[in-house]
């Protein structure tokens, strides 16, 4: 008996702990609405409700469900998604107190109807007769009429226009006012929901309140614009520089062609300039854009060399198989690039950083050293290797 009085007596303790933070509760949440419940899992709803003749967000008892403008911030797997929220009852007329109503989101990219169950607190009605004594106001636009897309760190008016935001009366007058945003945030890449509320200029006239999705984008890379590797190149004669681009633009057409192919010829796919005699030549690449457009690319060629130019130390050498040798170059421009190679791998090899030549077989062959200066010209040097038993 004392254990059953001791439990009652416990309980009415905990009874009047707990009554008056669950009242507390209800009277702090009543002007909110929040998401208690939502259908599927994956989805995040935030839940803005405005009352159309205050904008306000005081769900008012005694009226429609359907006189209130539900506007939700909805995330499927934490990504912003597209589609329309309604109320399941809009016919539901508002009660004092706490209450939950339902409204469904159809969302576009998962194709899914979500049910969320919205908590609201109904308070007591004095402004009912203020809803007859103003005007409707039609106009503006809505998540399903536009969505303006703009760029990371734009402004609002970059992107929605003062000609998408025009109201009228019911005799089809243009209604003066200012529209003004919230929620817009220009940092987000993706969509968003931006409210929006229209205010005339005649308090005849009630506020509008919607609310409309915009994306932003990344602010985009300057274009690149496609460039010859060298616009310079001097050749010795009989040696060869395949010319390439940079920054190719996708979709592109090229065409090479040389203005003294008995000087320097090249190959009209690819760029391969081969050298023929003494002089020199122009090269030139056309390209065709996938508009039609078209830009020439010029890169000049000397066959034959001055006596300021870089040369090589060596330009024959007689070897036998198994001998080394180490080719320098006279004359070499500051900062520039080198590589080695050589004609036929079998008969001789060249060291690509550093031009040291080994024999390896009976034969001919010939190394090359091609000079890139900073300036993107191109020195193509050359040495003839004879090796004998």
């Amino acid at each position: 008996m004392k254990k059953l009085e001791k439990f009652i007596a416990i309980s009415i303790v905990l009874l009047l702990f707990f009554v008056p933070y669950t009242y507390s509760f209800a009277q702090e949440n009543k002007t909110s609405f929040d998401v208690v419940n939502v259908s599927k899992d994956g989805y995040e709803f935030r839940i803005t409700v405005i009352n159309p003749v205050q904008g306000d967000e005081i769900t008012r008892a005694g009226l429609p469900l359907g006189n209130f403008h539900i506007i939700p911030s909805r995330k499927y797997n934490g990504n912003y998604v597209s589609g329309t929220v309604q109320w399941v009852n809009p016919d539901y007329i508002i009660s004092e107190g706490e209450q939950t109503v339902d409204a469904m989101f159809n969302c576009d990219e998962t194709g899914e109807s979500v049910i969320i169950t919205v908590y609201i607190y109904g308070v007591g009605n004095e402004i009912n007769n203020i809803a007859d004594t103003k005007e409707s106001v039609i106009g503006g636009k809505t998540v399903r009429d536009i969505l303006p897309v703009g760029v990371v760190g734009c402004s609002i008016n970059d992107i929605v226009k003062p000609e998408d935001m025009i109201f009228y009366n019911g005799n089809g007058e243009i209604v003066e006012g200012e529209v003004t945003y919230s929620g817009f945030d220009n940092t987000i890449v993706g969509l968003q929901e931006v409210d929006w509320l229209f205010t005339p200029n005649d308090t005849k006239y009630e506020p509008k309140i919607g609310y409309i999705e915009v994306k932003l984008n990344d602010i985009p890379d300057e274009p690149t614009v496609p460039s010859l590797t060298a616009t310079t190149v001097t050749l010795n004669k009989l040696t060869a520089y395949d010319i390439n681009l940079n920054d190719k633009a996708p979709g592109c057409k090229y065409k090479w062609a040389s203005n003294n192919p008995e000087v320097a010829k090249v190959n009209t796919k690819n760029g391969l300039v081969t050298a023929v005699s003494e002089g020199t030549a122009t090269i030139t690449c056309e390209i065709t854009f996938p508009d039609e457009t078209k830009q020439t690319l010029v890169s000049e060629i000397v066959v034959g060399y001055d006596d300021n130019a870089p040369v090589l130390t060596d330009t024959v050498l007689d070897l036998n198989p198994g001998d080394e040798y180490d080719i320098n170059v006279e004359n070499k421009v500051a900062k520039s690039k080198y590589r080695w190679a050589s004609s036929d791998r079998s008969i001789a090899t060249v060291n690509s950083a550093n031009g040291i030549v080994k024999a390896k077989a009976a034969g001919e062959a010939y190394v090359t050293c091609t000079i890139t200066t900073p300036e993107n010209q191109v020195i193509v040097l050359k040495c003839d290797i004879n090796v004998t038993e």
